[in-house]
């Protein structure tokens, strides 16, 4: 049977993730921009914005994830 507890560090890991997303497009103001295009642009946006933003969340994970890889090494001695 599969543990059902998750570790912090995943939790933690997820909500900067989020909160991230978040973030950039409440600074790029994001609906005001697709009410305002026509709307044979605006798919393209879409798909376009939501890989980028997973780019981002890939990247700040991964980092994270680096960090905590060399963390581990490091007390392992």
């Amino acid at each position: 049977m599969k543990n059902s507890k998750r570790e912090p560090w995943r939790i933690i890991v997820g909500s900067i993730a989020i909160a991230y997303i978040v973030y950039m497009w409440a600074k790029k103001d994001i609906i005001a921009i697709y009410t305002t295009m026509p709307k044979e642009q605006i798919v393209p946006l879409i798909v376009t914005t939501l890989l980028v933003s997973l780019l981002k969340v890939a990247a700040i994970a991964g980092g994270i994830l680096l960090i905590k890889w060399i963390v581990h090494k490091m007390t392992k001695k």
